[in-house]
């Protein structure tokens, strides 16, 4: 039996958090963020609470993310959407920073599309190893591999390719980008393999209050310690390594009601890389 039953539809509207509330959550957080990002630092008096608050939205998003994938009908429209979607902000990302480059040197690396097309990718090939092993299916054993290994072999390349960019020919700089580009990385997406590992988490441990939180409070614990272990100081916990304050995530996580609440299927397509682009542009006006 599940840890957790999911809520009728009646107890769902009057408590809890449906995936859309903790959507929107997360992007007021997320925007939050931004602004001590690209507008801090000396442009503006920006309170650094807000990149505090900001370390709570990621998990939310990986969290939506994962729930979303449960109940879709269509993975692979899914997965399109978000790879789309990672390809055309990688691109906007270097046209921000090659013609409209920050005031203060901030560059625009912001990529949660591609985190969150890896972290389907890589549930979907879980479950197809999984099913493949079970019913002796080796060719599906065999494509759930490739879609295991192949990020990886890219992240491989890149680092390949970075270790000798000095020696690349033109063509060799379009092909590190383009593999950049086009095929996404565990190492090299937003919040890196962490990330990754903690959205496959959040998949698996779904409808599992205990497990899921004890899995989420060890993955904070562990941003925490590595934290603690260079001084128990201010700066330090606070300002430098900041990522355990992630851990407030979880009450918001526990409160989802398991209902799907108001649509946002393009919404948040458009504002991730519209509020960033804007940013920069304030950024440039006001500094």
């Amino acid at each position: 039996m599940n840890e957790i039953a999911i809520p009728n539809k009646t107890a769902a509207a009057r408590s809890g958090f449906t995936s859309y509330s903790l959507k929107v959550l997360a992007l007021l957080l997320m925007t939050l963020d931004h602004i001590y990002y690209y507008l801090g630092g000396g442009i503006l008096p920006v309170p650094h609470i807000f990149t505090l608050l900001g370390r709570i939205s990621a998990p939310l998003f990986l969290f939506a993310m994962a729930e979303g994938f449960s109940h879709t009908h269509d993975r692979k429209a899914y997965l399109k959407r978000l790879y789309i979607a990672s390809v055309l902000m990688s691109v906007g990302n270097g046209l921000v920073n090659a013609f409209l480059p920050h005031p203060g040197g901030a560059m625009v690396i912001n990529g949660m599309f591609a985190t969150l097309f890896l972290v389907g990718l890589y549930i979907w090939a879980i479950e197809l190893l999984i099913e493949g092993g079970k019913e002796r299916k080796w060719k599906k054993a065999g494509a759930a591999f490739v879609m295991l290994l192949v990020p990886v072999f890219s992240g491989i390349a890149v680092i390949l390719f970075m270790g000798n960019m000095a020696e690349l020919s033109p063509v060799g700089r379009i092909a590190f980008q383009a593999m950049y580009t086009l095929i996404p990385s565990p190492v090299f997406v937003e919040g890196s393999v962490f990330w990754v590992v903690l959205g496959i988490g959040f998949y698996f441990l779904r409808n599992k209050k205990i497990r899921l939180s004890v899995f989420y409070v060890l993955m904070s614990g562990f941003f925490f310690f590595s934290a603690a272990g260079a001084g128990l100081t201010y700066e330090n916990l606070f300002i430098l390594n900041d990522q355990w304050f992630m851990i407030l995530s979880l009450p918001f996580i526990l409160l989802y009601n398991g209902q799907r609440g108001r649509k946002m299927k393009y919404f948040f397509y458009v504002y991730y890389p519209l509020h960033v682009y804007l940013l920069v542009i304030l950024a440039r006006i006001v500094a």
